[in-house]
């Protein structure tokens, strides 16, 4: 029934257009797309130049996103969800840029950090796979290649392992030179760019080989158009001698021959040619026999995404942020059963001190990941491995990460050791207040957890919480002696002492 059904609108500021989608979602999650617009909206041609959005375009971006209020007011949409993508998350001044178009048009635009366009195009791509390709059957690589930014992902059965976003799109890299491209000046740009990316990837994951070649984006939709068939609903596949077959076919047209053939939007035409060499040399690294092309898009992304915020489910990719931890810790030669044990036991203490620590759920997330990537500081030096540990957290993007919570993972893990916060700590104190309080309640429950596991062997095979008005008693089971479990607890709870005023005392069994 109508009545049963919810308008929804997404927007989406990408570097040389922006797009409305106006769609009706029933009560089954059967989505029905009203309205598809697209207006030129060339703000990759001011920052990727200048790192500036001039002010004609600011102008121009105010009257299209008021020209989609408007619309979306016709239709009554209830709830809308406005993105901007490279152009907009690189631009100087993309925060008067941003409440430029809120006050003119009245819509808030949200700037979509690379972690979280990851996040979004992972999960789009695995639901338009499931049941149609196994994708959690070896390893495969999610190259998303856009006009002003690309993606790389690093699967293993599955799960995704690594990511980075690129600073380099299909136009982009055309507009970076003066002159007209030729073919073999392509190849020459784009070549040894795309192995350095895979090479990188290669190194992250140690004795893994991407067998598997996953492509996303426009250009790429447009190169499955160009073979003239009908594609699928969900996803298309061409093998490699027919992606030659076509990029053959794309050397030899001019960007007009390919609007007037096949009548591809002007951008999309220039973007195919750049995005052939890319997609060229991803196949001959990975070594893949054919290309599986999910058809989907950041809009359909951001569409489910929003359903599921409605409809209070969990987030589906909080598995993947895990996976992508306990990579980040391989590839820093972590001691992973210990990891993985004061992760465990950080997560036992997050729920049962909870009446103590009211932490909201998405820090039982962070809290994790801290816990798993707490000591990679030891591959620089074991000493202050703490403090490298603060240096390689926070600068090794996390997929489904932002920016300000990379920068809280990272001083949690400053703090699992050593000295308490301090006002000559800059990490700590360039935090704003709430987030101080929220850093030091992790980093206490990790001290914590970290005392319990100290000699790295998992002694504490057991532990149950008592909390009374003075104290947190830990009772602990195990077949060991956990005498020295005991030392590093009351050497490590002085933060949880300080933030929660109770004392923290261990017993059991072997503990003296």
């Amino acid at each position: 029934m109508e009545t049963d059904a919810t308008l929804v609108a997404v927007i989406d500021l990408g570097a040389y257009s922006a797009r409305l989608e106006i769609c009706q979602v029933s009560a089954d999650g059967a989505i029905e797309i009203l309205e598809n617009l697209s207006h030129p909206l060339p703000l990759g041609n001011d920052v990727f130049a200048g790192g500036r959005i001039r002010a004609g375009n600011i102008r121009l971006a105010e009257r299209v996103l008021a020209d989609f209020r408007r619309l979306m007011q016709e239709y009554r949409v209830e709830h809308c969800k406005a993105v901007a993508t490279s152009a907009v998350r690189e631009a100087l001044n993309r925060d008067i840029f941003l409440h430029r178009v809120r006050q003119y048009s009245g819509i808030a635009v949200e700037v979509l950090e690379g972690p979280a366009e990851i996040r979004l195009i992972f999960l789009a791509v695995k639901k338009a796979l499931a049941g149609r390709f196994p994708l959690h059957q070896g390893n495969a690589v999610i190259y998303t290649i856009g006009t002003g930014s690309s993606q790389i992902c690093f699967l293993q059965n599955g799960h995704l392992r690594s990511a980075d976003t690129i600073r380099l799109g299909t136009l982009r890299m055309v507009e970076s030179l003066d002159e007209r491209i030729s073919s073999q000046r392509l190849q020459e740009i784009v070549d040894p760019f795309v192995a350095a990316i895979l090479g990188s990837v290669a190194r992250m994951t140690p004795g893994s080989h991407p067998e598997n070649l996953i492509a996303v984006g426009a250009p790429v939709r447009g190169l499955v158009q160009l073979r003239g068939r009908r594609r699928q609903a969900h996803l298309a596949r061409m093998t490699r001698a027919q992606f030659l077959q076509v990029f053959e076919q794309v050397a030899q047209s001019s960007v007009a021959e390919l609007v007037a053939q096949y009548r591809l939007p002007d951008v999309i035409a220039q973007s195919i040619e750049p995005c052939c060499h890319m997609l060229e040399h991803l196949f001959e690294v990975t070594g893949a026999k054919h290309m599986i092309v999910p058809m989907v898009n950041t809009r359909d992304a951001l569409i489910a995404d929003l359903m599921r915020d409605l409809a209070g489910r969990p987030d589906p990719f909080i598995p993947e942020i895990i996976s992508a931890a306990e990579s980040m810790g391989e590839r820093y030669r972590y001691d992973a059963a210990h990891a993985r044990k004061v992760a465990d036991l950080a997560l036992l203490l997050f729920a049962e001190t909870q009446p103590l620590h009211q932490l909201p759920p998405r820090c039982r997330v962070l809290l994790e990941v801290a816990a798993l990537v707490h000591d990679v500081g030891y591959f620089i030096s074991s000493r202050s491995h703490h403090k490298h540990s603060y240096y390689l957290v926070r600068n090794t993007e996390l997929p489904g990460v932002s920016s300000l919570e990379q920068q809280l993972l990272a001083t949690t893990v400053r703090y699992h050791r050593r000295s308490l916060p301090k006002t000559a700590h800059l990490e700590y104190t360039s935090l704003a207040p709430e987030d101080r309080v929220l850093v030091s309640k992790m980093a206490a429950l990790v001290r914590l957890a970290d005392a319990l596991d100290r000699a790295h062997v998992s002694k504490v095979r057991g532990l149950t919480v008592a909390i009374s008005d003075e104290r947190v008693l830990l009772h602990a089971t195990g077949p060991e002696d956990l005498t020295l479990e005991g030392w590093a607890v009351q050497r490590k709870a002085d933060m949880f002492r300080e933030m929660f005023g109770v004392d923290v005392v261990l017993a059991g069994a072997g503990v003296s």
